[in-house]
């Protein structure tokens, strides 16, 4: 199966915003935007807070991401959500469990990346229940390889009925 999707966004940011702070103490971490970046088996993207963790990168779709602003009547910002990469034009959800391409990267679709409360501080009250089942693909790294910004294809194996994106806006029942 082969689909067109756009990566709007690749991100990274060298330290937690969370971990070891107080409750709703939300830090000042830098997030930085990548036009390019070079993955690499179980460790993700360099100099990222999730370099070498169990599962290294999020892939979360920008059709959720708009309607959780919109929601929420916040001003579009796709670098708060904490996502790795921002993607158009696939209902992630359809990925766990299965391996894909994107650009030179091989990746398996581990599981749902569930929000933490702390998006509540971030953002606003109320964004840890609308990113609840719909919160992005924890993914690992299976083959090395440049992920680009810009339109890309998506290849899987995989044959599975393919949901339109803004259906990611519903939330599902997680495999």
């Amino acid at each position: 199966m082969t689909l067109s999707v756009n990566i709007l966004h690749i991100y990274t940011s060298p330290q937690h915003h969370y971990f070891t702070r107080k409750k709703f103490n939300i830090g000042d971490a830098q997030t930085l935007e990548h036009e390019e970046v070079y993955l690499e088996v179980n460790k993700g993207i360099k100099d990222d807070r999730f370099e070498f963790s169990t599962y290294p990168l999020t892939f979360m779709s920008e059709e959720v991401m708009k309607d959780v602003c919109s929601v929420l009547d916040l001003a579009y910002e796709p670098k708060l959500f904490r996502r790795n990469i921002v993607i158009s034009g696939i209902n992630l959800n359809q990925l766990i469990g299965k391996s894909f391409q994107v650009g030179d990267v091989i990746f398996e679709g581990m599981e749902h990346c569930s929000p933490c409360t702390w998006m509540n501080a971030v953002m606003k009250k109320g964004a840890y229940r609308q990113m609840s089942g719909r919160g992005g693909l924890r993914v690992r790294v299976l083959k090395n390889g440049k992920l680009k910004t810009g339109t890309n294809i998506l290849i899987t194996p995989h044959e599975f009925d393919l949901l339109d994106p803004k259906e990611a806006k519903k939330r599902p029942k997680l495999p």
